[in-house]
């Protein structure tokens, strides 16, 4: 390793055995357990808000979290004498979370609820609410559905029209008319008043709740039996979290809360349950299962529901493919992404389905 980082490391209350190359950082090996240790290029307050969530959890019994290492001096962030920044996370052995095996996504969506009732009234300073309230969602759609029109007539009037182009005016009725009524849904939906009871509250989301972050550690707590229940949805019984913090706070770890924020816990829902069903062809049985499984731990309210309805009937795949052709060399488009675009209009069908699932439920 370099000699800067030897310099930076000394800072640490650490004796580092072994040192192993990773994506964009060092896994460290050290007498205090596995570590993090890689440039940082944020905000000291952003790190000192991401540090106050994980503390909070910690404090609440839930210790499987990247929490960042201070330094000698009793600081978040080191500096080499060039003032480059460092920090080191407390790091995890584990696999990312299979989106295709059902029993680990109902592991994780129970983690995320048990997550979502410690992230409530997160002790934050005025500037750190300040700064860290999530976007308004009907001035995010409303800009999104501006974007969609304006691509679209872009493409329209295209003399030669390559085969995405092709494809996405096949598709953009369909998904555009989802987004005007997802808004249409939403301003007769409770958004308004959850959203200020977020702030209010100091309501802490995860803020990028997938896969990636959701680590399956390699213990004796690992192996949980499947539950192909029937597709109930939210009737079964409310577990305390108390109930099951030992065991999924032993099988799990979550990591990587740079995206954390003041808001609507149900948008970490509705991210995870969208990225497991567009693996999984929008199947109603893994859609089900997440639902039940967070609600057992974290009951899910009717108003919640409806916010999570309208989050799923937003085309937000859609805008994004969009977002990026737009932004982007519109004269070549990559295979990769005709294929995204392809894909998602082949599963809209589907997912129209486990919407009209979840809407009997409303």
């Amino acid at each position: 390793m370099e000699d800067r980082y030897q310099e930076v490391l000394k800072k640490y209350p650490l004796k580092v055995y072994n040192i192993y190359r990773a994506r964009g950082a060092h896994l460290l090996e050290t007498d205090n357990g596995l570590k993090l240790f890689k440039c940082f290029e944020g905000s000291r307050n952003r790190a000192l808000f991401e540090h106050n969530v994980k503390e909070h959890l910690y404090m609440h019994g839930y210790y499987n979290t990247d929490l960042y290492v201070k330094t000698l001096e009793n600081d978040i962030i080191a500096e080499d004498q060039s003032g480059c920044r460092y920090i080191i996370k407390n790091w995890f052995m584990g696999e990312e979370c299979n989106l295709k095996e059902l029993s680990q996504i109902e592991k994780a969506s129970a983690n995320l609820a048990r997550l979502h009732s410690i992230l409530r009234g997160v002790e934050l300073t005025k500037e750190q609410i300040e700064y860290n309230v999530t976007d308004n969602l009907p001035e995010t759609f409303e800009k999104r559905n501006r974007e969609l029109k304006r691509v679209k007539s872009y493409i329209r009037d295209k003399r030669q029209k390559n085969e995405f182009e092709v494809i996405y005016l096949n598709f953009y009725n369909e998904f555009y008319d989802q987004g005007v009524e997802a808004i249409k849904k939403l301003s007769n939906s409770d958004y308004k008043q959850i959203a200020e009871d977020s702030v209010s509250q100091k309501i802490v989301c995860h803020g990028n709740y997938t896969y990636h972050n959701i680590i399956m550690l390699k213990n004796k707590y690992e192996t949980l039996s499947r539950s192909y229940t029937s597709s109930g949805w939210v009737s079964r019984p409310s577990v305390s979290a108390a109930d099951v913090s030992s065991e999924w706070n032993e099988a799990i770890a979550t990591t990587n809360f740079e995206k954390s924020h003041i808001g609507l816990q149900i948008t970490d829902l509705y991210h995870f349950i969208r990225k497991v069903m567009e693996k999984n062809d929008w199947d109603i049985l893994y859609g089900s299962n997440i639902i039940e499984a967070y609600d057992r731990i974290q009951p899910i309210s009717k108003r919640e529901l409806k916010i999570l309805y309208v989050l799923l009937l937003y085309p937000e795949k859609f805008w994004k493919i969009t977002n990026f052709y737009y932004n982007g060399k519109k004269v070549w488009v990559s295979g990769r992404n005709i294929q995204k675009l392809s894909s998602i209009g082949a599963q809209n069908p589907k997912k129209e389905i486990f919407l009209k699932r979840l809407e009997s439920i409303l």
